[in-house]
């Protein structure tokens, strides 16, 4: 384990999780709902991009994420012109969406190094994700590992304005290079090493291989052997 830093803070979407679709968007029900699989993935994450302004409002209930949520996905289905009742469609994809705890899978590694490594660090999550999140942590049986969670729909802000990351840095007092932060994303370290944080680059499918420019890990477990970051 790092000792040097007191904090580590976790990014959620593979990092701890991921869509047991392979896309975030695509609930388990998803192409059941609509009694079609002829969708031109192409353009279905256009328009899962084109419709994001709608799941960008705050949102700090379920009841409030389904709402979103119905009309996002009722404004896609009726793009992709599907036969159907696309209010009801909608209705089941929000659903789909926001109730349904097995729509993610945690990594294998996740539950054993929160045991061990909330034994001597404070840990945070900050996810650009929705209420549901919570549920799922709970169903994991990893949310009490947690000191904090910051879910960016609750503030009405996300992670690459940095501002977000302000949030624990202020709550917790944290100092410079006293917290590591574990993200996906190479874009977000950077703004997290603006933030005076120690960036580590989670590549679980060994997509930046290349990559030198942070740490970079596989697993939560290869925290023990990193180190801060490479200058």
């Amino acid at each position: 384990m790092v000792k040097q830093q007191k904090y580590i803070i976790l990014d959620f979407g593979l990092v701890l999780g991921k869509p047991k679709t392979g896309e975030w968007f695509i609930t388990p029900n998803f192409f059941e709902i609509l009694e079609t699989e002829k969708i031109d993935l192409k353009k279905l994450k256009f328009l899962f991009n084109k419709y994001n302004a709608l799941i960008s409002v705050k949102m700090t209930t379920r009841e409030e994420e389904y709402e979103a949520f119905k009309e996002f996905y009722y404004n896609i289905i009726n793009e992709l012109h599907i036969d159907g009742n696309p209010k009801e469609q909608a209705e089941k994809l929000a659903r789909d969406f926001v109730y349904n705890e097995d729509k993610y899978v945690m990594y294998d590694d996740v539950y054993d190094f929160l045991s061990d490594a909330s034994k001597e660090h404070t840990l945070i999550l900050l996810s650009d994700n929705w209420p549901c999140v919570y549920n799922i942590l709970k169903r994991w049986n990893i949310y009490d590992f947690f000191t904090k969670i910051y879910i960016s729909s609750e503030y009405c802000e996300l992670k690459k304005d940095g501002k977000f990351f302000d949030r624990p840095i202020n709550e917790f007092n944290i100092k410079e290079n006293e917290a590591i932060f574990v993200d996906d994303n190479p874009d977000l370290l950077v703004v997290a090493v603006k933030k005076k944080l120690s960036p580590i680059l989670m590549d679980r499918a060994n997509n930046y291989r290349q990559f030198n420019k942070y740490s970079r890990i596989t697993n939560l477990k290869e925290l023990n052997e990193v180190g801060v970051w490479k200058h």
